[in-house]
């Protein structure tokens, strides 16, 4: 039976003609378009994101006069805009925040071997996303079986019933773990990765060199998961509460992913949504937890 994530619908009334308002955000040091980058409004309470081309388009009419408009990217300065100065067309220029993250150490070795971290799935379940107005992030840790310091080179997710209309990207997040809070704590991404699973069962992704640092004890990774602006306007289109719910009531309008069970308590998933606090998933029939069913191969020094 499907397992369906509780979500919050935060219906606006239209009256009139709607005024759109569409702008970009690029990179100010190249100009280059950024991609699925997050735009939060409605007094922070609602998520977007941009397209490929690095594009957005706000309904203005259906918030807040006295709104502001948020723009968040990985490895970027937070940037911020009333409403009442957007204008059509704009272009947003985000600064590279140097001090955001701390940039990833090189080790050099003349030999290397490889292991899998989270070989043995074991049983799991199906777990739906929620609508287009919810960001989501997930995130788990998963223990270093080889004892050693690594790097990640594919990581393999498993995604068991594919929505066939949909083609959600989902950005990689990495994190340290907080030994005082038993969860994740500070982001040590360093870069924006994009992955997009595309068929049932496991979607291998192979990642870039030296890019995914992996603790010799443990690995603490998140998946964010990022409706198209296609999707959004979709949703954001349809007129009344019944015509919203069943469009998420129809599972090709939404993303799933397979989670797994683990006993282990240490090894439980979080999650957090819209920005907010990073919270724990309940425990399930007294004795089991659940996270992202993911693989990760390791490369380690040969000893």
């Amino acid at each position: 039976m499907k397992n369906l994530l509780p979500f919050v619908l935060l219906f606006c009334c239209f009256t009139g003609k709607t005024q759109n308002i569409t702008a970009r955000v690029i990179d100010a040091t190249n100009s280059k378009p950024l991609s699925f980058a997050i735009v939060v409004y409605s007094q922070q309470q609602k998520i977007m994101y941009t397209d490929y081309n690095g594009y957005f388009t706000i309904a203005a009419d259906s918030i807040p006069a006295a709104d502001s408009i948020f723009i968040q990217y990985l490895g970027f300065k937070k940037f911020s805009i009333a409403l009442k100065d957007m204008a059509n067309g704009l272009l947003i220029k985000l600064l590279p925040d140097v001090q955001a993250l701390d940039p990833v150490i090189v080790s050099n070795c003349r030999k290397t071997e490889t292991f899998t971290l989270n070989k043995n799935i074991g049983r799991i379940r199906q777990y739906i996303g929620p609508g287009p107005e919810t960001k989501l992030v997930i995130m788990s840790r998963y223990s270093n079986n080889s004892g050693r310091t690594g790097y990640i080179t594919h990581v393999n997710i498993l995604i068991d019933e594919k929505a066939p209309n949909m083609q959600v990207p989902i950005r990689l997040r990495w994190y340290e773990w907080n030994n005082d809070t038993q969860m994740p704590g500070k982001e040590l991404t360093d870069t924006n990765l994009l992955v997009y699973p595309r068929t049932k069962g496991w979607n291998d992704f192979e990642i870039p060199s030296k890019t995914i640092k992996c603790a010799k004890d443990y690995l603490v990774f998140g998946l964010e998961f990022i409706y198209t602006p296609d999707f959004q306007r979709q949703f954001n289109a349809l007129q009344t509460n019944t015509e919203k719910l069943q469009w998420l009531n129809d599972m090709e309008n939404r993303w799933s992913l397979s989670m797994q069970y683990v006993k282990d308590e240490n090894e439980t998933g979080f999650y957090m949504l819209n920005n907010g606090r990073v919270l724990r998933y309940q425990k399930k029939y007294d004795k089991y937890f659940i996270r992202p069913a993911i693989k990760f191969t390791i490369e380690v020094c040969k000893e």
